[in-house]
């Protein structure tokens, strides 16, 4: 994929971030709720596997062992979780827990009428006011940005919304100038959405910044 083609691939999914401010214990927090939706290019069915199966999350997403079935434990690359909710092929819900934290989790499957799916990945996270103001929402929204385009170059693109060949995001892919190009987009792409969610400009900028340097320095 040439570098000027990042852009067309950075649109295949569409953002909105909901932002509220909290307080947890006398500690300021901010909510933030981000949703990512595009279109596989697979049905529901298809797709299904690609999610709950721990063989074939191997082949794109990385190791995921345990139950996966409701009310299962699982563990994930730099994350383990609880099952909340199953509905083949359309709905998993779980949660998602790093350092500390247990984010709610929700990926809907909804068929297309052309066979393709329309895939909606949504999940709510608090952070410390300090760490927002210097991160923003895209340092872990840039990680399930690898992850859709992983799944998307596993499932045969995006067909309807991006014709390009979908890159396979490896560690190596990332570092070399095309994933160089793509990860300062969606760093860019993030703080305008943190704008649009009413943060200051000069902190999204900021957290732009930052993003970008956490994944490329």
């Amino acid at each position: 994929m040439a570098a000027s083609q990042s852009p067309t691939v950075v649109d295949a999914v569409r953002r909105e971030l909901e932002i509220q401010d909290q307080d947890v214990d006398g500690r300021p927090v901010v909510r933030t709720t981000a949703t990512l939706t595009t279109n596989v290019a697979r049905s529901p069915a298809q797709l299904w596997p690609l999610l709950t199966d721990p063989a074939r999350l191997a082949d794109w997403f990385g190791p995921v062992t345990g139950d996966l079935r409701e009310g299962g434990r699982f563990v994930a690359p730099d994350a383990h979780g609880t099952v909340l909710r199953v509905e083949p092929p359309h709905l998993l819900s779980v949660t998602w827990e790093q350092h500390g934290a247990v984010d709610p989790l929700v990926i809907r499957l909804d068929p297309e009428d052309d066979g393709t799916t329309s895939l909606r990945l949504r999940y709510t996270t608090l952070s410390d006011r300090e760490r927002f103001e210097s991160f923003g929402p895209g340092l872990r929204a840039v990680d399930w940005e690898i992850a859709l385009l992983g799944l998307a170059a596993a499932a045969d693109g995006w067909r309807t919304v991006c014709m390009t060949d979908v890159p396979t995001p490896t560690p190596a892919w990332l570092a070399g100038p095309d994933g160089r190009d793509l990860l300062r987009a969606w760093s860019v792409r993030w703080a305008a959405e943190a704008v649009a969610a009413g943060v200051e400009e000069d902190t999204a900028r900021q957290g732009e910044r930052a993003t970008t340097s956490a994944y490329l320095d």
